[in-house]
């Protein structure tokens, strides 16, 4: 048992684990007054304790750094102090970044150390005597063996999922719980401190998220819950998205004869398990209802396209064909991307907020129709981060992907990494050239034409019937019906000649009628611009449809001689030296950026606390040049920062900037200038007193030699002088 550690830098333990209680693996993080703290929890303990952050930002810094230190064992010191053992954890700079508790013993020092880097498994619990063995009639303690129980089979398996207990060991309030372990992220839901629904696990925050809000849209929709038999007396309820597939799950619970029974075992929680029996109550049998596949249907064009994999799990379940499984519960139906203020008038963009609380936007195209919709996003942060994305890359064919479905189409953009990023709406594929209407209205006069013989010879059987008494009647002439029969059948043989015969022609198919056709640049018709001839513009100012077609330029005239200019020495000009480099002298400047006053600069000892772009240390020169772009493609603030800064290095704007102009850099201590903080973007006049990995920066080479920096810590930005 770890006991408390008091060290001037960091709070009493108990601190820690009263902000912990209830955690028994994992990361936690609380505020007291301005700072920030967390704490790491391993076996229900308190293992590492941090130091006061003032803002959360520089806090979730120094989680991520433990997290990405803590496997390593040379970043573990130990020391001892008065009979108590612990061990600081140490960034690759050598800087602390957080403290274990004081330990009675090295050994139990070392124990918590090496859970942390995952080398020493938890120490098992010693198991009670009734648990461990079973006593014989006769037979002495010693004698009691253990008896192993044999798996029990399982029609559906729980892989995806944890037990009951470790959801309601990391769950703490009635509502969603969120919480991770070993790199591994889950979610549960509690309504009157009972677990209600639990979740796979995830294999980032950002997926749990997602998940997460998915389970808050379908929860309420009793059509979407499912109880699920497993076939061995246990069942549990499933729920699903619109698109069938399962997101989370209950424990599991007695069901059927196994309830009556009063079978136990690990989250159970129906009533008839719990109720007592009476010798004249009589027991109702729990029905549960096994699942079924879901048996596709003759779908229609757009019922086809809500079709997607994810068939409801049962015991063997029947294989069912289905289209791709797609993101359809993500998104709303197009109808509610329609009619929205536009926010972003130079790319047609709607940014809304729906009912179910998330936050949406449409891309719409020249005639305002929906181009791009995107899912929904719990944070307007998230959603202009993928909205961004979407605007980079709407242009570039490569990052889309047809998906047809029955007579339907959509069009999905996908982002570098094959993430989804937003889709078109449904759209009809459009019919064959060749329509069965006018083949139907061809066909029609050669079907009437083969009907002609039909109706002559319906015609000509009563006439033969008719003729047949009356030549009895003339004196028994029967020979005479023989001979009018053979004559209709001459006259039906005749006319199928003449319907089908090589001279009679079969009326041409009706021509459909040409699309709507638009004029081309050279006078000729296309169905879009995009299939009108290539137009290029010649020396003249003529156009053609390739260069070789334009006029032949004519030589140019000889120039005159120029008159020999009279030959004047010119004078020494003063050297004015373009500095590349950090060596400025700081003084005033019409330029805001590099206009450094008289007063002492203040020091800075840390950077984190007030960023303007955020902690970049884990980014490349290129794609730090790419976060800010996508800050630039947004109005405000942001963007008339970039253009400013831009401008005062010589470019015309930040869009004449690209990756190459940005490099890696790692400043001085003490070195001074001006440095920018707040979303405001607002400068001081200061001095780096701050540690080796404050330092580092992104360099900004400028057209005019006034080379600026960004501090990766905090993405300020830094135009350094002497």
């Amino acid at each position: 048992m770890a006991t408390e550690r008091n060290d001037d830098e960091y709070k009493p333990v108990k601190f820690y684990q009263d902000a912990s209680k209830g955690r028994k693996r994992g990361f936690t993080s609380f505020t007291e007054g301005d700072a920030h703290y967390f704490a790491l929890v391993i076996d229900g303990e308190v293992a590492m304790i941090s130091q006061a952050y003032t803002s959360i930002a520089g806090r979730d810094n120094g989680i991520e750094s433990v997290k990405k230190n803590m496997k390593l064992e040379k970043r573990y010191r130990f020391s001892e102090n008065a009979g108590r053992n612990g061990f600081g954890l140490f960034a690759g700079n050598g800087q602390e970044i957080a403290i274990s508790p004081s330990y009675k013993s090295k050994a139990d020092a070392e124990y918590a150390a090496g859970r942390m880097m995952g080398k020493v498994k938890a120490k098992r619990k010693a198991r009670s005597a009734s648990a461990s063995v079973s006593a014989t009639p006769g037979a002495t303690p010693g004698a009691a063996k253990l008896i192993k129980a044999k798996p029990v089979k399982r029609a559906n398996t729980e892989d995806d999922y944890r037990k009951v207990a470790f959801y309601e060991a990391n769950s703490v309030t009635n509502g969603f719980n969120s919480f991770d372990d070993d790199g591994e992220y889950f979610f549960g839901y509690y309504e009157n401190n009972k677990l209600v629904w639990r979740s796979e696990s995830y294999p980032t925050a950002a997926a749990r998220d997602v998940g997460l809000a998915s389970v808050k849209k379908n929860m309420g929709d009793p059509k979407k819950i499912k109880t699920i038999d497993m076939g061995n007396g246990q069942s549990y309820r499933s729920l699903r998205a619109g698109n069938h597939k399962e997101i989370a799950r209950s424990g599991l619970f007695a069901t059927g004869a196994a309830a009556v029974a009063g079978a136990s075992f690990a989250g159970a929680s129906t009533a008839a398990a719990r109720k007592p029996k009476t010798a004249k109550s009589k027991t109702v049998k729990a029905k549960t209802v096994k699942a079924k596949p879901v048996a596709p249907k003759a779908a229609t064009p757009i019922a086809a396209a809500a079709l997607a994999t994810g068939a409801v799990a049962a015991a063997k379940p029947t294989p069912v064909n289905r289209t791709p499984a797609e993101k359809d519960d993500d998104y709303l139906p197009c109808k509610e991307y329609h009619g929205h203020p536009v926010t972003d008038a130079h790319n047609n963009v709607a940014l809304f907020q729906h009912s179910d609380k998330q936050y949406y936007f449409a891309v719409y195209d020249e005639e305002g129709d929906v181009r791009i919709r995107s899912e929904g996003f719990v944070t307007t942060a998230k959603r202009d981060e993928e909205l961004a994305s979407v605007l980079r890359l709407k242009d570039n064919p490569n990052y889309y992907k047809r998906i047809e479905k029955g007579a339907y189409f959509m069009d999905v953009l996908y982002d570098e990494r094959g993430r989804e990023v937003g889709r078109s709406c449904l759209r009809k594929i459009a019919a064959p050239i060749a329509a069965a209407a006018p083949i139907a209205a061809a066909a029609a006069p050669v079907a009437a034409a083969a009907a002609a013989p039909v109706v002559a010879a319906k015609v000509a059987a009563p006439a033969a019937a008719a003729a047949a008494p009356a030549a009895a009647a003339t004196g028994g002439f029967g020979w005479l019906k023989w001979l009018l029969l053979g004559l209709l059948a001459l006259l039906a043989l005749f006319l199928l000649s003449k319907c089908f015969g090589g001279k009679t022609e079969i009326p041409a198919a009706v021509v459909p009628p040409k699309a709507s056709m638009i004029s081309c640049w050279d006078g000729s018709e296309a169905e879009n611009q995009a299939a009108c001839p290539t137009k290029v513009e010649c020396w003249d100012g003529s156009f053609a449809k390739m260069s070789s077609a334009c006029p032949i330029e004519p030589a140019p005239e000889p120039a005159p001689e120029p008159a020999p200019e009279p030959v004047v020495t010119p004078q020494p000009v003063p050297v004015q030296a373009v500095m590349g480099s950090i060596d400025r002298m700081c003084g005033p400047s019409s330029v805001t950026l590099f206009d450094v006053p008289n007063y002492t600069p203040k020091s800075v000892s840390y950077l984190g606390s007030n960023p303007q772009f955020g902690d970049s240390h884990s980014l490349t020169p290129s794609q730090f040049f790419n976060k800010l772009a996508d800050r630039a493609s947004f109005a405000g603030s942001d963007r008339a920062f970039l253009n400013y800064m831009a401008r005062s290095l010589g470019y015309g704007s930040f869009r004449d900037m690209d990756a190459s102009m940005f490099s890696n850099a790692t400043l001085s201590r003490g070195e001074k200038g001006m440095l920018g903080f707040g979303s405001d973007h607002a400068l001081q006049y200061s001095v780096l007193n701050t540690d080796a990995r404050d330092l580092e920066a992104f360099r900004v080479r400028a057209a005019n030699g006034q080379d600026v920096h960004f501090m990766k810590s905090c993405g300020n930005f830094m135009y350094v002088c002497q």
